[in-house]
């Protein structure tokens, strides 16, 4: 899976991603600040899944229904980085069979994913 981020996750997060035989990329490497709409154009273009912890993410997808291959937001709650990357890790092969197509939010307790909306 090719994997864009756009919000601040550890190199433990990539490291994790890049050993499972992901392509990751981060958009500050991009564009410092990359607005979401260029953020889903370049996911799209280069056919990348969107990592993020914004929620705002999903206001511009659901309701302006703007283009995505898929998204998987993390809201996880954990004290430290470490404990951070365990949750991700526990839960991430329901995550990988699932975000094509897909919202994909992640918390400590569980992974649930909600089908992306078509573009008008």
């Amino acid at each position: 899976m090719k994997v864009l981020a756009n919000a601040h996750f550890s190199r433990a997060v990539f490291g994790f991603l890049q050993s499972a035989g992901h392509d990751c990329l981060h958009a500050e490497l991009l564009s410092p600040g990359l607005p979401d709409d260029d953020l889903l154009r370049i996911a799209v273009e280069q056919q990348r899944v969107i990592l993020t912890a914004d929620k705002d993410l999903g206001d511009v997808i659901f309701r302006r229904r703007v283009p995505a291959v898929g998204v998987i937001l993390l809201r996880l709650h954990a004290a430290t980085e470490a404990e951070r990357l365990a949750l991700l890790q526990k839960h991430w092969e329901a995550v990988e069979r699932s975000v094509e197509g897909h919202f994909v939010v992640v918390t400590n307790r569980r992974v649930r994913r909600s089908p992306l909306p078509t573009a008008e």
